[in-house]
């Protein structure tokens, strides 16, 4: 199903519209990633005290979204798609590892501490192109797939709990 073609619930729309800001920010940190791989010298680690703000930053937005999708979105989607669908454990899965990305720069940038050099912080850089990746990827397998699907399993009952949800969830 193409995604232009749905028109969403208030729910669904203010999930795609989070993508939309935390897509803004990943372009952001992805911009420094791409400097830091190409530069040298000083300039690196410069880069890469930018790059664990922005990250450290990013990393806050995006767990309040995926509290919401996981607390919210998700288990009314499981119920109607029964035990035998995978489809909420896969994007669990890919929360998971995108989140496990963020985590491991931001621990190892911490391990390093005021004292990184530009190789380390090359090497630590790695994680967050690795996030970047894992997150285009999945926002638009919710985007085209699985936020059309909520549109169409979840009847107007459960899309207005799911707003009202989305409230009080931060």
């Amino acid at each position: 199903m193409e995604d232009s073609k749905v028109t969403f619930s208030p729910a669904l729309q203010q999930l795609r519209r989070e993508h939309v800001f935390l897509r803004a920010d990943m372009d952001i940190f992805y911009e420094i990633t791409e400097e830091i791989e190409f530069e040298s010298g000083p300039a690196v680690v410069q880069q890469f005290a930018k790059l664990y703000e922005q990250i450290s930053s990013f990393n806050e937005k995006l767990k309040a979204h995926s509290k919401r999708e996981e607390e919210g979105l998700f288990p009314m989607m499981a119920r109607r798609l029964g035990e035998n669908d995978r489809t909420i454990e896969a994007m669990e899965y890919e929360h998971e590892k995108a989140e496990q990305h963020l985590r491991d720069f931001l621990t190892e940038a911490e391990k390093a501490g005021l004292n990184i050099n530009e190789n380390d912080a090359q090497m630590i850089t790695v994680y967050a192109v690795q996030a970047h990746a894992t997150l285009i990827q999945h926002f638009a397998k919710e985007e085209k797939a699985l936020f059309p699907l909520a549109e169409n399993i979840l009847s107007n009952d459960e899309k207005k709990e799911l707003e009202r949800l989305l409230l009080v969830i931060s």
